[in-house]
């Protein structure tokens, strides 16, 4: 039976990838810095699954979180895998995360995201906006309800009044 305790590396990990997220980035170096330093977390995420020291629903979900700032397929599909362990032992925040990963990884192997929950900061207009293609036409008519995945709209709300302030 796994531990019942927090990893509490991977605790910091979780918060200093929450840090970086706070603001919206505007310069190459700025986006940059920030690959490399998911790059890390990345890895050490990795090696601590290796280590089976990823266990409780707030690791899976923390683990799953970093994944899902990851690079390639493999990261979203596991960031998916993950937050569904989660969600599935009853860990809430892990529902909406479960939507988010399947979406990212859609994307990331070309096909259109399902919830509506990729977006990406427009410099231009200094505002969030959906990330296209979007195929919601196999969902099941409480499946958003379920996940807690908010409409567009209400979600661009949300983006573009935290990146005014």
């Amino acid at each position: 039976m796994p531990p019942e305790t927090d990893n509490l590396r991977l605790e910091e990990l979780f918060g200093a990838d929450q840090t970086d997220r706070e603001k919206p980035l505007t310069t190459p170096i700025e986006i940059e810095a920030l690959k490399a330093r998911d790059r890390e977390r990345r890895r050490e995420v990795f090696e601590m699954m290796s280590r089976s020291e990823v266990n409780t629903s707030s690791d899976l979900y923390r683990a799953a979180v970093i994944l899902l700032h990851g690079a390639e397929p493999k990261d979203f599909l596991t960031s998916h895998r993950l937050s569904l362990l989660a969600a599935i032992n009853g860990h809430r925040p892990s529902r909406w995360l479960t939507a988010a990963s399947l979406d990212r990884f859609l994307m990331s192997i070309g096909l259109p995201q399902t919830y509506g929950t990729q977006f990406e900061y427009n410099q231009e207009e200094r505002l969030y906006q959906l990330r296209l293609p979007m195929d919601d036409s196999s969902m099941v008519h409480f499946e958003k309800a379920f996940l807690a995945v908010p409409s567009v709209i209400e979600r661009l709300y949300q983006l573009n009044s935290r990146s005014s302030k």
